[in-house]
């Protein structure tokens, strides 16, 4: 077994999993270059690096200067760690080494969901049989997270810029910083709210309650997105940990119920044009989506 002493704060990881130096990971980044980052978020940056052997991997390096960044980073290994499903971002190693809180993850080359979905000529190479496939790999990983692995968890942050995609655009869910365990049908109380504007269940987002149902939501909101090729709505969450209010949850909500039912009017028809050239395909899809947006505005 591979591990830190309690000291550093850390749990110890399985046989699979190893601690790498810094100096291997800042080699392997070439120090962390701005020309291998991979993608930027609120906890930290994600650099591809290889390592001596050949190996790609992805380093994701917290922000030494967030205090939220010593939580997320050991919540983030503890619960990773312990679970494997092939819909869910591998982790590799780790590192805490001279202060530093690094995260490696397997590469996957594609990147992320939202660097397809959203890019005019990207989303033409997602004909309906390959969002077919991811939507049901992100079903069958938040199935393992819920109700197969032995750790149950809630991801809290499920949205198309934490879908990465291997070289066969099959779906891994990743970034796991604001992740909680629960029990069977828990709905726990959160003094503190953390996620993505626009993508939060509002019992969540209003009140604080967070169960399994809010990953649902989350997810019936990224289906639409990838069914149509359009953003929900331009409402993320600046900042960690912010309350919403009733008010700004309503506009929100009020928005995206907006964007909907105008992309419905026009057609249900993504701006990738003969995405969906088969009429049975297109009618299918569309009156899966509106159910799907019934559903999402019913827990408004």
């Amino acid at each position: 077994r591979h591990g830190y002493g309690a000291e550093s704060g850390l749990l110890i990881l399985h046989e699979q999993h190893f601690i790498f130096s810094l100096e291997v990971l800042a080699e392997a980044t070439k120090h962390f270059h701005d020309n291998n980052k991979l993608g930027e978020g609120g906890f930290g940056t994600v650099y591809k690096g290889i390592t001596r052997d050949g190996k790609e991997i992805a380093v994701k390096k917290l922000s030494a200067r967030s205090t939220q960044g010593k939580r997320e980073f050991m919540n983030e290994v503890k619960l990773v760690a312990n679970i494997q499903h092939r819909n869910l971002v591998k982790l590799v190693g780790c590192c805490g080494e001279g202060g530093e809180r690094l995260l490696v993850y397997e590469y996957l080359p594609n990147k992320s969901l939202n660097a397809f979905l959203f890019d005019s000529e990207k989303s033409r190479l997602l004909d309906w049989q390959k969002r077919h496939n991811i939507i049901v790999g992100i079903v069958r990983g938040l199935l393992y997270l819920h109700e197969d692995s032995k750790l149950r968890i809630i991801h809290r942050d499920i949205k198309a810029s934490n879908i990465l995609l291997d070289e066969q655009l099959n779906p891994k869910i990743a970034d796991f910083g604001l992740a909680r365990l629960f029990t069977d049908n828990e709905t726990q109380n959160q003094s503190k709210i953390a996620g993505t504007y626009g993508y939060m269940a509002p019992e969540y987002a209003m009140r604080g309650q967070l169960s399994v149902k809010a990953d649902v939501y989350s997810f019936g909101v990224l289906l639409l997105e990838i069914v149509n090729g359009r953003k929900n709505t331009d409402l993320n969450l600046q900042g960690e940990n912010q309350s919403l209010s009733l008010l700004e949850w309503r506009r929100a909500s009020d928005k995206m119920h907006s964007h909907w039912t105008s992309v419905y009017t026009n057609g249900c028809r993504p701006p990738s044009t003969n995405l969906y050239s088969n009429y049975d395909d297109n009618h299918r899809i569309c009156a899966g989506a509106k159910r799907n947006e019934t559903c999402v505005r019913k827990h408004d």
